[in-house]
């Protein structure tokens, strides 16, 4: 990452893919107004132009998830929404799921009951011609004030993820080598607590519905690197729903989890 002064307004030959995003192959600009301008290019750099005054913890959360994001989608990478932990007989697990059904809460209760965090809601994962390989990114995950209290947390013993935000880092155990994906789990929210495995075809189509901001694949001229990647993920790792999530138990959807994965 380069702090600059300045970066363009307009991205030459891009095309616009959100009302403050524009790319082209192999490049991106976005900004956050207030905040800062990133220029993210062909895998390899990331530059960043702050605003003034800006909350510099948000230039950062910005740059370890959106910038980041694009990064690994111009290596031909495959940067997952996920919350991915080690679970205790240390099968890798991506868990995928709506910002609404709370995987970040249930990744810090899994933390409680031995599991160690890989990355708290962006994974990048690789292929390393053999199998699926998720990479550690994250010690803390990020909590609402909600969801501290809820886990019995003071949230103001941590620190903000950003000024003004009721949302904070939580440290958690963690672990720090890259390591073998095992398995990907997709959060659905059903009737009931109940386990179900996709088709192949199914478990390729969540994994590119959970695949970070998909709308930028095509503009950075990724679609080949990205449709061949979820194919291996599908093929290698072991898939399924996790349906009723949301309406049980975190103590609950650990279990379930848990016998899932043995």
């Amino acid at each position: 990452m380069r702090e600059v002064e300045t970066l363009p307004e307009n991205l030459p030959g891009g095309v616009r893919i959100g009302p403050l995003t524009q790319a082209a192959p192999g490049v991106l600009l976005f900004e956050v107004p207030g905040i800062a301008r990133y220029l993210i290019s062909h895998g390899n750099s990331i530059e960043v132009a702050v605003a003034k005054n800006a909350d510099r913890k948000a230039v950062a959360l910005f740059l370890h998830n959106s910038a980041r994001g694009t990064l690994i989608h111009q290596r031909g990478e495959l940067p997952l929404n996920a919350a991915t932990l080690v679970a205790p007989n240390w099968k890798c697990v991506a868990i995928c799921a709506a910002s609404p059904l709370g995987k970040s809460t249930l990744a810090a209760a899994l933390c409680r009951a031995g599991w160690k965090l890989m990355a708290d809601s962006l994974t990048r994962i690789t292929w390393n011609e053999t199998m699926a390989i998720a990479w550690a990114s994250d010690d803390s995950v990020q909590l609402w004030r909600n969801s501290c209290e809820a886990l019995k947390l003071d949230p103001e013993k941590y620190v903000r993820v950003r000024e003004g935000l009721e949302k904070f880092y939580v440290p958690v155990p963690a672990a720090t080598t890259p390591t073998r994906l095992s398995v990907v789990v997709h959060f659905w929210l059903g009737t009931e607590a109940a386990i179900k495995r996709p088709t192949l075809e199914a478990a390729m189509t969540l994994i590119g519905d959970d695949t970070y901001r998909p709308r930028q694949i095509d503009p950075l001229g990724c679609r080949a690197a990205h449709a061949r990647l979820v194919r291996q993920v599908a093929e290698s790792c072991q898939s399924f729903f996790l349906e009723g999530a949301r309406k049980s138990s975190l103590s609950g959807v650990i279990r379930l989890l848990s016998e899932a994965i043995r």
